[in-house]
């Protein structure tokens, strides 16, 4: 069951969880995905929060080390969401994970491709 959507990372979740149609059996691995999820959209949103309002009194060096800030915290949000993705994900039916691969293959959270 999923929560009822109140904020983008909420939409994201509930649009995932029916988009990979988790089952009642595997809702138990699918909760440590979504609270990732939530954990890594917060310091995102907090980080970028610190970014706009210290914007205008930062030096070039300054932004640099908050960028990589942001940067830090992406890559590390990714490997805590695979690493609970991947207990979920060896649950799956061969149905279920052909459908996430292509999800995960087509979804534009994979910044590499957009750049």
């Amino acid at each position: 069951m999923t929560v009822a959507a109140h904020t983008p990372v909420d939409t994201r979740i509930n649009s995932l969880h029916a988009r990979l149609q988790i089952t009642a059996d595997q809702e138990s691995l699918w909760q440590p995905v979504a609270q990732v999820m939530r954990d890594n959209a917060g310091t995102m949103d907090s980080l970028r929060q610190s970014r706009m309002a210290n914007a205008n009194s930062m030096s070039a060096v300054d932004d640099l080390r908050s960028y990589g800030q942001v940067v830090d915290a992406h890559a590390d949000g990714i490997k805590k969401l695979t690493s609970a993705f991947e207990a979920l994900y060896n649950s799956m039916s061969d149905t279920q994970k052909h459908n996430a691969d292509l999800i995960f293959r087509s979804d534009t959270h994979h910044a590499a491709k957009k750049g």
